[in-house]
């Protein structure tokens, strides 16, 4: 159950476990370093795209991802619940186990 209004004690995060990567990547699919990732979403987008990742996190399965590319006239097509706008980058979401936070910071 998601308490809206107090994030103090979210189940999710309390083994420190809630922990995700963000690469971006290059024309060769080679991992930019120092590179920026900025998403821009209004309140539908944030609710159908929240929506979507609870849906996947309930159904998860290793190594399922999704590609969500930029719409355009002829493929008008939505992901995740959401559209990307035609000058927006393709943007893949993976499941994908991870460690705790502190095994990456030791």
């Amino acid at each position: 159950m998601i308490n809206i209004n107090n994030d103090e004690f979210d189940e999710f995060d309390r083994n420190a476990d809630n922990v995700g990567i963000v690469h971006v990547l290059d024309e060769n699919d080679e991992v930019m370093s120092n590179a920026k990732v900025q998403l821009y979403l209004n309140r539908n987008s944030l609710l159908g795209l929240g929506t979507e990742l609870i849906r996947l996190a309930y159904n998860y399965v290793e190594g399922k991802h999704y590609h969500i590319e930029p719409a355009d006239k002829e493929t008008l097509c939505q992901r995740l619940g959401i559209f990307l706008t035609p000058d927006s980058n393709e943007l893949i979401i993976c499941c994908s186990d991870q460690d705790t936070i502190d095994e990456y910071l030791e």
